[in-house]
């Protein structure tokens, strides 16, 4: 019996799955008897979170890889890494991300640059690689993480909110495809607004009224509404009712007042 659990046991490989919004995923996930697949790019972070999970989940089970994900063949090495651990992965969830803040004349160009390697390359990579596999078996769920600055032009987070655009714009239009080939995969958009991470210590942010603002919300409260819309077949999700109904009024401004709104929320 016990052999045939661990067989029939849901697989989720989370990016950025030992922190922040993947953390929290994690933990409901793990509630739901998911078997965990870690990619981050600490190893001490991810042994450490592990160790922590398994306090209060004993019977978890985590396998976890270090990899920069900004990486070229990044991807390719985590699918690989996948293949060898021999779990066909049910849920994908593109998560990893990091942000750059600033007047784009001053932000630092090789860091924008191995953001839109993430968020673009390797999130775009990733989602090919376990799709096709998902097509193959019959069966999967993919969840890339986009964020509200995907729905307008955002001052001081220009290229962020860019990748962002990609990754909402090609997750939707994936869902469209497999939904119209009556293919039972599916792709989820989650759009969050700010959320008090380590994200907003990377970006320099710490500071910044976004993350500081009525429209902060915290990672439970994103993880939560996340899988909610996944069991509902959902095609995007922006987590926090309230906020959902703001977007629905916010979304019918035009754009330049939506650029305007974007940029005093900044503090720009």
């Amino acid at each position: 019996m016990g052999s045939l659990l661990i067989r029939f046991m849901p697989t989720t490989l989370i990016t950025g799955g030992s922190s922040g919004i993947g953390l929290a995923l994690s933990r409901a996930l793990a509630a739901r008897g998911h078997r965990l697949l870690w990619v981050a790019l600490e190893a001490a972070e991810l042994e450490a979170a592990r160790a922590d999970l398994q306090v209060a989940f004993p019977q978890l089970e985590v396998h976890t890889y270090a990899c920069d994900l900004s990486a070229a063949g990044a991807a390719q090495e985590v699918h690989l890494w996948t293949r060898d651990l021999g779990f066909p992965v049910d849920l994908l969830i593109n998560n990893a991300g990091f942000g750059s803040s600033g007047f784009i004349d001053e932000t630092d160009p090789e860091h924008e640059l191995a953001m839109l390697r993430l968020h673009v390359q390797t999130l775009y990579s990733l989602t090919r690689y376990f799709l096709r596999d998902m097509l193959i078996r019959g069966a999967g769920r993919i969840i890339n993480l986009a964020s509200i600055s995907a729905y307008a032009p955002t001052p001081g987070l220009a290229t962020y909110a860019a990748s962002k655009a990609f990754v909402m714009q090609f997750s939707l239009a994936i869902d469209y495809e497999l939904r119209r080939r009556q293919s039972p995969v599916r792709v989820l958009t989650v759009c969050p607004t700010p959320v008090r991470t380590g994200f907003a210590r990377r970006a320099s942010m710490e500071d910044s009224p976004l993350f500081n603002s009525w429209m902060r919300v915290s990672p439970e409260t994103v993880a939560r509404d996340t899988l909610r819309a996944l069991d509902r077949g959902r095609s995007v999700v922006i987590p926090h009712r309230g906020l959902q109904l703001l977007h629905r009024f916010v979304s019918r401004l035009p754009q330049r007042w939506l650029i305007w709104f974007a940029a005093r929320e900044m503090g720009f």
